[in-house]
């Protein structure tokens, strides 16, 4: 199925935009599979620690304009890109109202998809569970460090197994999407426990054969590759996604990630508002090809990956 065959059966919306116009030319579809809705008060908090705004290369300049979904359909255009996965997080106390947000903000956008999010302390997260995937929704946003629980403690743990029994007895698969921050306790001030690394998201995998889990930013943002590359083994439910890693990683040490993994394992994704499409796409799609993916291997990582995960 040819890149334009499958925007026509994924996004019929597209055809006769010009999103659809510059997929025809770039003959590849690409899909955001991860980026944030922020607010005002995010945005300030991360651009003053100027240190890790470095450590990251996160490009905060601008960020301010980057806060709303007609500034995130505005940059998606100018890319092409032919939609997106919001990924939002919450305290336990703010789980089900924040998933109702997502859901309302995002239910009128056909460009824009959304996950979800839980949390351990939640009491209610088998009600949750099946609300969220009645709203169509397949992915549950985690982020350890912000939300505040170790990702392996008997709490995580009994959360991992509602979806892992979820995805045993629904006929819709949920997927869960780990953050990560090796460095998040030095810079935010969080208990060092709540960070999560890669050996961790290694025992999950192997723990809850039946659920996929992406490790954001590469499994490991900003972590040491030798942890990255021995702690976090490929696996058949496990994918990376590559926001923000290439400009943590070094050329040498992404590419050989994205060849240990191949190219059925990797997520397209840009970290937005922290990066923009259009040299996101560019930059991804020259290491995919310096990795030796051909052309419908990138398809897999710009596309493919993410709407079998969507459409499971």
């Amino acid at each position: 199925m040819s890149a334009v065959e499958k925007i026509r059966k994924y996004l019929p919306h597209y055809q006769g935009n010009r999103q659809f116009e510059q997929e025809k030319v770039r003959n590849m579809v690409v899909f955001d599979s991860h980026l944030h809705l922020f607010n005002r008060k995010i945005i300030d908090n991360v651009s003053h620690r100027r240190q890790m705004v470095a450590l990251l290369d996160l490009q905060t300049e601008g960020a301010h304009a980057r806060l709303d979904i007609d500034a995130l359909a505005s940059s998606m255009k100018k890319a092409g890109v032919a939609g997106g996965l919001n990924l939002p997080t919450a305290a336990a106390k703010d789980v089900e109202r924040v998933n109702t947000i997502s859901i309302e903000r995002t239910r009128g956008n056909d460009f824009l998809k959304t996950a979800g999010t839980l949390h351990p302390d939640f009491p209610l997260n088998r009600e949750e569970i099946e609300r969220l995937s009645q709203n169509g929704i397949r992915g549950i946003k985690l982020c350890s460090f912000s939300q505040g629980f170790v990702l392996d403690a008997p709490a995580a743990l009994a959360l991992f197994g509602l979806i892992e029994l979820h995805n045993q007895n629904s006929g819709h698969r949920l997927f869960i999407v780990l953050d990560t921050f090796y460095h998040a306790h030095d810079y935010f001030g969080t208990n060092p426990a709540f960070t999560t690394r890669p050996a961790q998201i290694a025992a999950l995998v192997g723990r809850f054969p039946h659920t996929t889990f992406i490790g954001a930013h590469m499994g490991g943002l900003s972590a040491p590759f030798e942890e990255l590359w021995e702690g976090l083994p490929p696996s058949d439910n496990l994918l990376l996604d590559t926001s923000n890693a290439a400009h943590t990683l070094s050329r040498e040490q992404f590419i050989a990630l994205l060849k240990r993994f191949g190219p059925e394992h990797i997520l397209f994704g840009t970290d937005w508002p922290w990066f923009e499409h259009e040299p996101e796409i560019a930059r991804i799609e020259e290491l995919a090809r310096a990795a030796g993916f051909d052309k419908q291997q990138k398809e897999a990582v710009f596309h493919e990956n993410m709407t079998r995960l969507l459409h499971s």
